[in-house]
């Protein structure tokens, strides 16, 4: 093979590598999703963010639930040590009906790539309750600038 030829498939094989990586699950930004039979210690996908994420969720249910409430736990993944634990907001406007949201905001958050959160006491909590949630937002836009 000659030289051109080898950088012409180094170059192919770098540009296949980053189309793949650009397609990678994860979210770098803002992003929505729903949520279906969750449960105590149900955990979203990740995004990236400095400083500021927002989490909405509208059109709450809880399954079972004696109680109209889930908590939302904000974490970042640590491969190599212990998870950082951020804090939490407890939701129930969402609870109210379709069109109602629940809204939690963390800011000083430090920049990382594998920020997700999780549920936690769905319901009167122990993993008593399924949580349904009809739209869920992930702003990470608002203070970061």
């Amino acid at each position: 093979m000659s030289g051109k030829s080898i950088k012409r498939v180094s170059t192919v094989a770098g540009l296949a590598a980053a189309a793949v990586l650009a397609a990678a699950p994860g979210a770098w930004a803002n992003w929505s999703s729903h949520i279906t039979s969750w449960t105590d210690g149900g955990t979203s996908r990740t995004w990236a963010d400095e400083s500021y994420s927002q989490i909405q969720f509208t059109g709450c249910t809880a399954q079972y639930a004696t109680t109209k409430q889930v908590v939302v736990q904000m974490w970042d993944y640590d491969a190599l040590s212990s998870n950082d634990y951020y804090g939490a907001k407890t939701f129930t406007n969402c609870f109210n009906g379709a069109s109602y949201t629940s809204n939690g905001e963390w800011t000083g958050l430090p920049t990382e790539p594998d920020f997700y959160f999780e549920t936690s006491k769905v319901g009167q909590g122990g993993s008593c309750c399924l949580l349904n949630v009809t739209s869920v937002y992930v702003d990470t836009t608002k203070a970061d600038s």
